[in-house]
């Protein structure tokens, strides 16, 4: 007798239910990974910004604290300046600059300055030294020097300063256009001077940068989205506050600054030191 054995196969799978149930979970855990990466993407992003800004203020304060320690400290802008160019256009551009300022204009094009920021102007020379020979009425004055033809000078004794002209120069000695009718011996002697404005100018970009000018000069970018300026004297010194701004808008990010919007923002400080004399 033959027996036959019939085996029931058994049928394995997911219902719907389930299905929808292993979906809905598997989108939870992709939501919330991707809330993760974006919250990381953002921290990033908000932390580059930080680095970026705090660079951006150290090399604004760096430079304009440089300039700000190099300018005044002698007795030569203490007093009135007088011409003894002959009315040479470096000279004249030069008194203008150290009695009235830098004049930079308003407005939205790249170089024009921001009015509601501060400014600040500084004069600065590279050699200060006296005059250690000099004969009464002579052109030629003696003093160690790296000068060259056509330089502007400023010489100034315990009453008077005066712009004069190199004509031309040796290491020891150099010669000049005109000289006034007082005795130059012990004088001081100032040279390499440049006159300099910094400033917050726009840029023809969404924000304004940190400029400087030198007299004669065009404007110079020299840091990026910097918005905000201000300067304080506090007895021989200069108190700088700068406000920068990250270079990219961040996502949902409210601020109640109009000066950075979407944008991280912060403020640094440094006192400046003024030479003296």
């Amino acid at each position: 007798m033959n027996t036959c054995t019939f085996m029931q196969k058994s049928q394995y799978g997911l219902s719907l239910v389930e299905l929808m149930v292993a979906m809905a979970i598997g989108l939870v855990l992709m939501l919330g990974a991707t809330g993760v990466l974006l919250t990381n993407q953002q921290a990033f992003r908000t932390t580059e910004s930080l680095g970026a800004i705090q660079e951006n203020a150290r090399v604004a304060i760096d430079l304009m604290t440089r300039d700000i320690r190099a300018a005044g400290g002698h007795p030569c802008l203490s007093m009135e300046v007088r011409d003894m160019t002959g009315g040479n256009a470096a000279a004249v551009a030069l008194k203008a600059g150290i009695s009235s300022g830098i004049t930079i204009n308003p407005g939205t094009n790249p170089g024009n300055r921001v009015m509601a920021q501060g400014a600040i102007q500084v004069i600065t020379a590279s050699t200060i030294q006296t005059i250690t020979g000099y004969n009464m009425g002579s052109t030629t004055i003696t003093a160690t020097n790296d000068l060259k033809a056509n330089d502007i000078v400023i010489t100034c004794t315990s009453k008077s300063a005066y712009l004069l002209r190199v004509t031309s120069a040796t290491p020891n000695s150099f010669t000049v256009s005109a000289v006034p009718g007082v005795n130059l011996l012990n004088a001081t002697l100032v040279s390499g001077l440049a006159n300099q404005l910094w400033y917050i100018g726009n840029a023809g970009r969404a924000l304004p940068s940190l400029y400087r000018r030198t007299e004669g000069n065009n404007p110079e970018e020299m840091v990026d989205n910097v918005t905000g300026l201000a300067v304080q004297n506090l007895n021989g010194a200069t108190k700088l506050t700068v406000t920068l701004c990250g270079r990219s808008v961040e996502q949902n990010m409210a601020t109640a600054a109009p000066t950075c919007p979407g944008r991280v923002e912060r403020t640094s400080f440094s006192v400046a030191q003024r030479r003296t004399s």
